[in-house]
């Protein structure tokens, strides 16, 4: 494996309320392909994310730990071999310990479970299979923590045969119980994500439906721990893949989704209010434009904030899911409150690259963490998607970058693409319904001035010789974004 250069941006620590909210930029430049999974905020501040890792014919497994400063300090890897592959997926912790779940294969699919010490040091492992059953593929999902138990909402595949599968592990890594759904109706459900409501042992569970059997490719099932169904409904608007659900009450619940347009086949993000009889109570939509794509992050899309309201996760401009793209991209975080409503919307990114959203969860200080991966646009390989992991404040901001670092641009609006040519797209974020737009040539000239009564416009800019130029995105409720653009 290839020496590991750490590329670290520490930002100063800033103070929200009683908490600091410390907010860094860390990326790992290594020239691997990366697919990183789920990200832990340790009972110490640390924070952990495990990472699969591809280069040519080799893969392996990586949990890294950063202190609070973005800091890499402790790291853990596991190498596949001929005998065994090896993916880790989730990370908890539990009474001091890591417990680290995963999708191995030697050669038969089993859930891994590794217990770690706090210095990422491994003390135990279990595998975990159906007794008398032979699969493909089984990979855990969710891992969810209640009472001394591990309930872990899993997919196994069979031929091609796919199907939500259910184990339940005691704390000391004993198997309690294991289950698989068979379906009666046809349908091949891959599971994304569940809750438990207090009280049940029951899984509400989202999915991606190959059959849409339901007239739907997303599916909402209640299942009992026999993995037997006890309710099910459609989720509405042609939602699509990168599934979240997140309790809100006994009876409402949240589903996080990508919105299919299938007539232009174009993404939006979207989270649906929902209550148990598949009826919207309320609704968010970032409706992209067109020739545009919004996806929501793969893992993990939705948390709620310390301050009880929702933060929302989603790639902006991603046309290529988990693939090397030319285009670059953005990541996008959007502040809602419980009925949905849109408090702020923000866009993260560096000057080119494609960055992409993989998971994202609330900080206990009031901060955001989210892990994803880079590459340069346009790719230098389609096999290098370094990983990084960001926090920011509780308004969606990194502060303080050093000047030698690399800069991530922190924006209410964006303008694309530049450097331009005959047309300049124009987005800035849906909690403004108007702005103005002005282009200056490097006198402060205006030489073109339009009014936005929308949240996306292209504008014409043929009639400007070739050159430099400031624009300003701005409007009087607190709107002001300012960039150079560069018109050929």
């Amino acid at each position: 494996m290839k020496k590991l250069m750490f590329i670290t941006i520490t930002i100063v620590i800033i103070a929200f309320q009683a908490f600091p909210q410390q907010t860094f930029y860390t990326q790992i430049s290594d020239e691997n392909f990366h697919k990183p999974w789920d990200v832990l905020v340790k009972s110490d501040g640390n924070m952990l994310f495990c990472s699969y890792y591809k280069k040519n014919n080799d893969s392996w497994s990586s949990v890294y730990e950063l202190d609070y400063t973005g800091d890499i300090i402790n790291e853990w890897t596991f190498t596949s071999t001929n005998n065994e592959r090896y993916e880790s997926t989730q990370l908890l912790e539990v009474e001091n310990h890591i417990y680290l779940f995963g999708e191995g294969q030697n050669p038969d699919a089993f859930i891994s479970l590794r217990k770690l010490d706090m210095q990422l040091k491994v003390l135990d492992s279990h595998e975990y299979r159906f007794d008398g059953l032979s699969c493909n593929r089984l990979i855990p999902g969710k891992v969810i923590y209640r009472d001394t138990t591990f309930h872990v909402l899993s997919q196994i595949t069979i031929g091609q045969w796919e199907s939500p599968s259910y184990f339940k592990i005691g704390l000391s890594g004993v198997k309690h119980h294991s289950a698989y759904h068979t379906s009666t109706t046809g349908q091949l459900l891959f599971p994304f994500d569940f809750y438990l409501s207090p009280g049940s042992e029951n899984l509400f569970t989202v999915s991606f439906d190959l059959m849409t059997t339901l007239n739907a490719l997303g599916v909402f099932t209640e299942f009992d721990p026999h993995m037997t169904v006890v309710s099910q409904f459609p989720i509405p608007e042609e939602a699509i893949f990168s599934y979240n659900v997140l309790r809100k009450t006994d009876s409402t619940l949240y589903v996080v989704s990508n919105k299919l347009d299938a007539i232009n086949f174009e993404f939006s993000s979207m989270v649906n209010e929902l209550d148990l009889s598949g009826n919207v109570l309320n609704q968010f939509i970032f409706n992209c434009n067109d020739d545009s794509a919004s996806r929501v992050a793969h893992f993990n899309a939705l948390d709620t904030l310390a301050d009880g309201n929702l933060i929302l996760c989603s790639t902006h401009n991603l046309d290529a899911p988990m693939n090397v793209q030319y285009e670059p991209t953005k990541i996008m975080l959007f502040k809602l409150s419980p009925d949905l409503d849109l408090i702020w919307q923000k866009y993260l990114f560096g000057e080119d690259g494609m960055y992409e959203a993989y998971s994202m969860i609330a900080h206990p200080d009031g901060g955001i963490v989210v892990l994803g991966t880079y590459s340069p646009t346009p790719p230098t390989s389609p096999d290098i998607k370094e990983v990084f992991l960001m926090k920011t404040d509780s308004e969606g901001l990194l502060t303080g970058i050093r000047e030698n670092g690399t800069k991530i641009k922190m924006t209410e609006a964006i303008l694309y693409p530049n450097p331009a040519r005959d047309f300049v797209n124009i987005e800035f974020s849906q909690v403004y319904q108007k702005a103005s737009f002005q282009i200056m040539d490097i006198g402060g000239k205006i030489v073109l001035e339009k009014q936005f009564s929308s949240n996306y416009q292209s504008i014409n800019i043929s009639s400007l010789p070739a050159g430099a130029y400031v624009y300003r995105i701005f409007n009087k409720d607190g709107l002001d974004e300012r960039g150079k653009v560069v018109v050929e």
